[in-house]
């Protein structure tokens, strides 16, 4: 528990929890500017980064191989989020979009992994 305190991501991540707790429950989305909108989107991101990269910390401990391009991974499924998440905030998200939008992104991800290989050989 002592080495988990010493973590500065671990303090990163509490500080981002009570930034979210205090925003969205002080905020009333329907009476406020544009700027703060985004503003909570922006912070909402955040948290799906920082979710996700604990998430496959967890995976990692328990033998998934994601040592190597864990932060690669974290960016692209929160980015494939931050997509859905606004398309539906926007009411424009229907279940053929996601169809459409998750198996383009693994061929991308894919695409885009083959090609950093070969470029570091």
């Amino acid at each position: 528990m002592m080495k988990l305190l010493r973590h500065t991501r671990f303090w990163q991540g509490l500080g981002l929890l009570v930034a979210d707790g205090i925003f969205f429950t002080l905020t009333n989305s329907s009476r406020v500017v544009s700027s703060l909108l985004m503003l909570g989107f922006l912070l909402l991101v955040i948290s799906l980064y920082y979710l996700y990269s604990w998430l496959l910390a967890a995976a990692q401990l328990y033998g998934l191989p994601f040592s190597s391009h864990r932060r690669r991974l974290t960016l692209f499924v929160t980015g494939v989020s931050a997509c859905l998440l606004a398309l539906q905030s926007i009411g424009e998200l229907s279940a053929r979009d996601g169809l459409v939008l998750l198996p383009l992104a693994v061929v991308l991800y894919i695409y885009l992994g083959y090609g950093r290989a070969k470029f570091d050989q």
